[in-house]
């Protein structure tokens, strides 16, 4: 089977659309047109509908997609391998990514990686810890930054440094003058909490399990900016890690205090990948770049 007609099937197949396939391929609409039918012809069986709204699958398509994405997934990583082999520092590494690290470091750190290896590129996904592992298990991410990262058989997790849980809110807040507080004095507050899916709000729920707490939460979302204007604002009030609001702490606009009941149980933000597979050149020096900036500003 053709592998060019594969990667204009698995383009047009995600787009719904030859014309969209051909300006992300670079290639005229007639050539998919073409490698379509040839697989058609191939398979014996239609692998689109043809309808006015766009392409869509028909069992065969998708029986055929679900097979070869991993398989091109996988060709581009393969490719990686070859190029940094020829010294090109070339490649692409797919990667995913807690909302909280977006916010604070993975900016700078692309950054540095892009003035070093200008020809690498990026696939970066804002994903919850469930979200992260699963894709590494299916191979949709060859690195995946997570806090708290669970178990997993064919996962390895390196830690890269810790951090604390603080209660944050607004400077008119009746706590904002305190260092350190219980859980019992937040009971009088309304919490915006993250989605169970993040690996924060997997922690919060532990702890407050444990100690028999349950947050008076009002407003549940996977929007950290969201977050962190309502904690901003009024009694509303939030438990994150203190590296999230480095920048409102200056600012001004949100305050923290420490709370005792996670004084032992520290945020741990690890960088996993499958264990089973080497990572490409370009995810490894990613990864070391994401150490040692990490390891130096916090």
């Amino acid at each position: 089977m053709d592998f060019t007609a594969l990667r204009y099937f698995s383009a047009t197949a995600h787009s719904r659309s030859i014309r969209a396939a051909s300006d992300r391929l670079h290639v005229s609409p007639s050539a998919i047109s073409r490698q379509i039918a040839k697989l058609e012809h191939e398979l014996r069986a239609p692998i689109f509908d043809r309808r006015a709204q766009g392409m869509k699958l028909t069992p065969a398509g998708e029986i055929l997609l679900s097979n070869i994405d991993g398989v091109m997934t996988e060709f581009s990583r393969v490719k990686s391998h070859i190029a940094a082999l020829q010294n090109l520092k070339a490649g692409n590494v797919d990667v995913c990514c807690f909302q909280t690290a977006i916010e604070s470091f993975v900016a700078p750190v692309l950054n540095r990686f892009h003035t070093q290896y200008p020809e690498v590129t990026f696939n970066i996904r804002m994903s919850s810890t469930d979200e992260a592992m699963e894709a590494l298990v299916t191979g949709a991410a060859e690195l995946s930054l997570v806090l708290n990262a669970p178990a997993r058989d064919v996962i390895t997790s390196l830690e890269v440094f810790r951090d604390r849980m603080v209660a944050v809110f607004s400077p008119t807040h009746p706590l904002a003058g305190r260092k350190i507080i219980s859980l019992s004095e937040l009971k009088g507050s309304s919490f915006v909490l993250t989605v169970p899916s993040f690996g924060l709000r997997q922690q919060m729920d532990r702890v407050f399990a444990r100690h028999g707490f349950r947050p008076a939460t009002f407003c549940v979302t996977n929007s950290l900016a969201l977050i962190k204007e309502l904690a901003s604002t009024g009694q509303q009030c939030t438990l994150l890690p203190r590296f999230v609001v480095q920048q409102e702490l200056a600012a001004g606009s949100l305050k923290t205090a420490g709370v005792r009941e996670f004084a032992s149980d520290p945020l741990v933000f690890c960088i996993c990948s499958r264990s089973d597979r080497s990572l490409s050149p370009a995810a490894k020096v990613l990864m070391d770049t994401v150490i040692d900036y990490c390891r130096r500003y916090h």
